[in-house]
């Protein structure tokens, strides 16, 4: 008997093992996915800079780096960036405690 018992508890561990796999991987998908919204989003912003550069020379108008639109665009780049550290922080800690929690078995 306690030859089943210990198959059983090995059993009990890796199945606990492989749900707490499966839900820091969801996890860590889900944040992966809002980092490349974030990243897709700076490449617009960036984009859009250049857009209205080239209107500005097309139309001869003078650009400078405290004009609203380029202030504002730079402004919601570092908003974006500063939120893409703090999501990667936040995939460091899911591994860290993942990886305690399992220092346990």
């Amino acid at each position: 008997m306690g030859l089943l018992k210990d198959a059983g508890e090995s059993l009990l561990n890796f199945s606990e093992r492989f749900l707490d796999k499966t839900e820091e991987l969801a996890q860590i998908a889900r944040i992966t996915m809002e980092i490349k919204k974030l990243e897709h989003s700076i490449k617009e912003i960036y984009l859009s800079i250049g857009r209205f550069v080239y209107d500005q020379v097309m139309d001869g108008k003078s650009i400078s780096n405290t004009d609203d639109f380029i202030t504002g665009a730079i402004a919601t780049i570092n908003e974006h960036k500063a939120k893409i550290q703090e999501k990667q922080n936040e995939i460091e800690n899911i591994k860290q405690r993942y990886e305690s929690k399992h220092h346990r078995y």
